[in-house]
């Protein structure tokens, strides 16, 4: 069974009490916008070795799922940080969410479209009827359709996580991530094909962490502990990705070598020396632009003030 919805909705606006044995530290609840899995493997790493609590931070992981309201929780002074998507971050700007992203853990987009290794679609071109199940309304869901002029030939049916109607419906494509569905699917015989957001044209920086905007005066602090952490990820998952066992029944431990050498791509973007977590204005401009075509953004939108770079 896939982990609730832990702790989202019980958050309530105050605080939890600060830390008072040694140096008081300052209290980050960290919002997820999915349950644990390996793609926030660095920010779990940053908290079970003490890099955040070196750095002066006391961090509570809460866990998300679908639909997860992590920007919301931010902006209503539940959370201090939260995980989110370039392309989530601009249009909830725009609808009064007040918050700014300070970090990319995903240099390329995790997200996809997995299909039946013999069902003859090497490409989403090939894709010409039939169902998807997705999450309907997203922009990677509204960009699909319009790039390929699906229409209604090809029609979008909701997608709430887990495998089990792909593993056994071979005519079954969904919404996948490389940090979960492909790897879950193939340990349980299923052959996958997974067709890249990226290759469609469809790349926003994912697995973004954000503040409340304007930022808190300690986030470059928290920034910096968060690169670390990743740093640390990157060299020796081992320690996270137990945690992440545990806390997710369906990240069983014989699945995670799978994950994390698929993952390693999108978090590096390909060049495993670049600085993890950058970011910069052509890429943020790109999607801001990408929304305002598929009429999820103001004509004239930018993503000016959408994120600081530490």
């Amino acid at each position: 069974m896939t982990p609730p919805l832990l702790l989202l909705l019980a958050c309530t606006g105050s605080a939890p009490a600060p830390v008072t044995d040694g140096p008081t530290l300052t209290t980050v609840r960290l919002a997820l916008n999915w349950f644990p899995e390996p793609e926030f493997g660095g920010f779990y790493e940053a908290e079970l070795s003490g890099i955040y609590e070196e750095a002066g931070f006391d961090v509570t992981i809460i866990p998300g799922g679908p639909g997860a309201p992590s920007l919301e929780l931010v902006s209503t002074g539940r959370a201090e940080a939260a995980i989110t998507a370039a392309d989530d971050l601009l249009v909830k700007r725009s609808r009064g969410i007040q918050a700014r992203a300070v970090y990319a853990a995903f240099q390329d987009v995790p997200v996809g479209i997995m299909v039946h290794a013999g069902a003859g679609i090497a490409r989403f071109s090939d894709i010409t009827d039939g169902q998807i199940a997705i999450e309907i309304g997203t922009p990677f869901q509204s960009y699909l359709w319009e790039r390929y002029g699906w229409g209604a030939a090809v029609q979008p049916v909701p997608y709430g996580g887990g495998v089990g109607a792909f593993v056994n419906d071979p005519a079954h494509r969904q919404q996948g991530y490389i940090t979960s569905e492909p790897c879950l699917a193939r340990s349980q015989g299923a052959e996958v094909t997974f067709l890249r957001a990226r290759d469609a044209g469809w790349n926003p920086y994912a697995v973004v962490l954000a503040v409340a905007d304007p930022p808190p005066p300690w986030v470059a602090d928290f920034v910096a502990a968060t690169k670390r952490g990743w740093d640390a990820y990157m060299a020796d998952p081992s320690r996270a990705n137990a945690e992440i066992s545990k806390l997710n029944d369906q990240m069983k431990p014989e699945l995670m070598d799978c994950i994390t050498a698929a993952q390693a791509p999108y978090v590096t973007g390909g060049d495993a020396s670049a600085l993890l977590g950058r970011m910069d204005t052509s890429r943020w401009e790109e999607t801001a632009s990408a929304l305002v075509a598929l009429g999820l953004l103001p004509a004239g939108s930018t993503a000016a003030g959408a994120w600081s770079g530490f």
